[in-house]
């Protein structure tokens, strides 16, 4: 359970900076890191949590 409430965290700094690079300088880990654990979040929910519009990243609000 812990890992999903870290990945949780590590959620919200990609919502909260836009992007995997933006997010993963502010957290110190590398943004192919941080895709992996969003994804594995994802898998773990059972859902999307964003919609790929680039440059950024935007938190899918309808989870999907």
């Amino acid at each position: 359970m812990q890992d999903n409430w870290d990945d949780v965290r590590l959620f919200l700094a990609v919502a909260r900076e836009g992007g995997l690079s933006a997010a993963g300088k502010q957290l110190r880990l590398d943004p192919a890191t941080l895709g992996r654990r969003m994804a594995r979040l994802e898998t773990s929910l059972g859902t999307g949590l964003f919609v790929k519009s680039p440059p950024r990243l935007c938190a899918d609000c309808c989870g999907g």
